[in-house]
């Protein structure tokens, strides 16, 4: 009984530790697809707008499970997209990178944009960096 004691208390102190992760509150568009959002400023009409965007451009497809975080530090929005690591080319790289200047320009009115890849847990594993509003390649 004592080992089973030993499991139960490590089962707990587990179940402990990943429910203190604040990936920021949730809003769920729907069933498949959610946005974590937190910083000064963010609030749910933001992550709304977000998610909507989201669905319109077809990055939440139906057939899909997605999760996106949206973090606000000072002027900047980060925006942390979970993906799989292993699909991952520098083609794609590029693609979030263009896909944050529109989301930059068209949800958070050209205001800074930095975009991360992160696994399941919200754990960036890369930093594509700031994303340009698309309206500025034209300058």
């Amino acid at each position: 009984m004592n080992t089973w004691k030993k499991i139960a208390l490590a089962l707990v102190l587990i179940t402990g530790i990943a429910g203190c992760q604040n990936y920021g509150k949730e809003y769920k568009l729907d069933k498949k697809h959610n946005v974590y959002y937190k910083g000064e400023g963010v609030d749910e009409a933001l992550a709304k707008k977000l998610a909507q965007y989201l669905k319109e451009q077809e990055y939440f497809q139906d057939s899909i499970n997605a999760t996106v975080q949206l973090i606000r530090i000072k002027d900047t929005f980060n925006i942390n997209f979970v993906v799989d690591q292993s699909r991952i080319t520098e083609g794609y790289e590029n693609k979030f990178l263009l896909f944050g200047g529109f989301i930059s320009e068209k949800v958070f009115d050209k205001k800074p944009v930095v975009i991360q890849l992160t696994n399941d847990r919200l754990e960036p594993f890369k930093n594509l960096g700031y994303a340009r509003p698309i309206s500025d390649f034209d300058k």
